[in-house]
C-alpha cells in the first residue's frame, strides 16, 4: 500500500502579532499553514488607535525569483 501523500507533509504554526500597546489576546491567536503556504494577517484599526488581527488569508508561497538571463556573451 502507498503512502498517505499528506501525512508525507510538513505543517508549521504562525502566531499573530501582537499589539505594540496594551497588549491584549488578539482575536487571531495562530493558523497552521502547509510548506508552500504563507499567510497575511488582516488588520483592524480601532478609534483609540489601537490595531489587532482580526483574520488571516491563506497564500501559495512564491515561487524562487528567476534571475534575468545576460544579454551579449
Amino acid at each position: 500500500m502507498g503512502r498517505n501523500e499528506h501525512s508525507e507533509r510538513k505543517r508549521r504554526t504562525v502566531y499573530a502579532p501582537q499589539p505594540k500597546v496594551n497588549p491584549k489576546p488578539p482575536s487571531m491567536i495562530s493558523v497552521e499553514l502547509d510548506e508552500d503556504e504563507d499567510v497575511e494577517w488582516t488588520w483592524t484599526h480601532t478609534s483609540d488607535g489601537e490595531s489587532v488581527v482580526t483574520g488571516y488569508a491563506l497564500i501559495k508561497k512564491a515561487r524562487e525569483p528567476i534571475e534575468p538571463a545576460e544579454f551579449g556573451e
